[in-house]
């Protein structure tokens, strides 16, 4: 009972609230609009204010669905970013403004808007006439004659009617807000399909870069050295009836040289995955990692709980891969890493007060790529914020993480 009393409450409170906003709402966007449109002939005022018209609509439709999802309890997905314009410059944005103005998410955000104040004006008529109602039948209560009676009944049906009306408006209006607010079904497919390919895509790079790295690692540095013990052991076996001592000594050479390639193999090893972060987790791996970098790094790891094993590697690498980079260009005197949950799962944030100046994707360096691959296939998001003279923000956004 108590819940049906608190649904029934917040239903209320948004129809309310729609009949105060819808009507703002509404109002300042038809005023605007076609005002926008009368005055694009004199000197071109009106494109500013279609412009005003277009950053205000984006406003209005964002507080409506943040209401919507705090009184309604849903979640509403944002509809994706419209057309784009194809040109640049001054003329890209008269484009953009026309495009944005007449775009779907707009004139939907507009139709709710309208409905809303629809949907709550007929509210605020329904509860002052339930209260006039019963006001006056509480006035008449005193008399014997039937009209006090009748007011009474009256009164109450109002009443009833209000209610009804609030559970169901109040419904249809989730409804609306959901359909004309958020994306729709087929934008949200095919907004999840193209993360998904992105998400392939960055698992197969990443993956063809962890090739190519193994095998970098392997060619350069154990293989050799696999090679060097060979040859050595054999001297040494050439030599072993007729130069005693010069076969130890070469011995000890191919001793010397399988122990630092085994060293080799566990640095490899620990590349694809380190048993620290298996045994120990998050914390005590980028700990580890930070007391080999060249620039004092403090790192501070806040989670609840461990998250998930791949979401763990994905974390451990890209800030392994950030902290390489400050050590070899940032030229900072501090750094400072930090991990902490967020309501979508798990941000990573690397800090350095360096020269700045590092950029993902074309014109960004093989690490920083590789990194943007990893995090792509784990489906989350890397930012990077570096402009010239720093300092540099590197951001990893790791999305249901536990």
């Amino acid at each position: 009972m108590q819940r049906r009393l608190l649904f029934l409450w917040s239903r209320a409170a948004d129809l309310a609230i729609d009949g105060i906003l819808g009507v703002v709402w509404f109002t300042v966007l038809v005023s605007l609009i076609p005002t926008g449109i009368g005055l694009i002939p004199v000197f071109g005022v009106g494109i500013l204010l279609l412009w005003v018209v277009v950053r205000l609509a984006e406003g209005i439709r964002f507080v409506e669905r943040r209401r919507a999802e705090a009184l309604h309890g849903v979640i509403i997905t944002p509809p994706p970013a419209g057309r784009r314009s194809a040109n640049t410059g001054f003329a890209g944005w008269l484009g953009q403004v026309f495009l944005d103005t007449f775009s779907p998410a707009l004139w939907k955000g507009l139709l709710h808007n309208l409905l809303s104040l629809v949907l709550g004006s007929v509210f605020w008529v329904l509860l002052q006439t339930a209260v006039e109602l019963l006001v006056g039948a509480q006035r008449g209560a005193a008399d014997v004659i039937p009209p006090g009676f009748l007011s009474v009944v009256t009164g109450v049906l109002a009443l009833a009617v209000l209610v009804a009306y609030t559970y169901g408006a109040g419904l249809l209006d989730r409804e609306l807000s959901r359909v004309l607010l958020g994306a729709s079904r087929t934008a949200a497919l095919e907004e999840r399909v193209d993360v998904l390919q992105g998400a392939r895509q960055g698992a197969v790079d990443a993956a063809a870069t962890e090739r190519q790295r193994i095998e970098r690692d392997l060619h350069d540095g154990v293989q050799p050295r696999l090679v060097s013990v060979a040859m050595t052991l054999g001297m040494a076996r050439a030599k072993l009836d007729s130069d005693p001592e010069g076969a130890r000594a070469l011995l000890d050479e191919a001793h010397r040289e399988t122990k630092e390639s085994i060293t080799d193999l566990r640095h490899l090893a620990r590349g694809i995955h380190p048993a620290v972060l298996a045994d120990r987790g998050l914390d005590a791996a980028l700990s580890a990692v930070a007391e080999h970098c060249t620039v004092p790094t403090t790192v501070r790891v806040d989670l609840p709980t461990r998250p998930s094993k791949e979401t763990e590697a994905m974390l451990y690498f890209a800030v392994s891969e950030a902290l390489t980079n400050v050590s070899k260009h940032s030229r900072a005197s501090g750094c400072s890493v930090s991990v902490t949950q967020t309501e979508a799962g798990v941000r990573a944030v690397v800090f350095d007060n360096g020269v700045g100046g590092a950029a993902t994707g074309r014109g960004g360096g093989v690490g920083l790529s590789g990194m943007s691959d990893r995090v792509r296939a784990a489906g989350g998001t890397l930012t990077v914020e570096s402009p010239t003279g720093g300092p540099t923000i590197l951001t990893v956004e790791a999305p249901c993480a536990f």
